[in-house]
């Protein structure tokens, strides 16, 4: 049982972060994103959350840096060029 349920873990948290890197999420749809997975992972492993925030949050967290954020940038230079 421990090991399909953290297969599901993996798989949340493989699924979020592909959305993170792939999907062009607004910076407020991908803050959603990580609740939503952070409330699973809670229902699947709430004994080990500890864990999952020393792990997950700054993945998440760089994930937003490095995909959400420049894109979220970028479409609203985009929207205002004066072209």
């Amino acid at each position: 049982m421990e090991d399909r349920i953290l297969a599901q873990l993996r798989q949340l948290v493989d699924y979020t972060s592909e959305q993170l890197q792939w999907s062009h999420l607004t910076l407020q749809e991908a803050i959603e994103l990580i609740q939503r997975t952070q409330a699973e992972a809670e229902k699947l492993v709430p004994d080990r959350m500890e864990l999952y925030h020393l792990i997950y949050t700054s993945r998440f967290r760089r994930l937003l840096e490095q995909f959400v954020l420049p894109r979220q940038l970028e479409s609203k230079i985009n929207r205002h060029k004066p072209y």
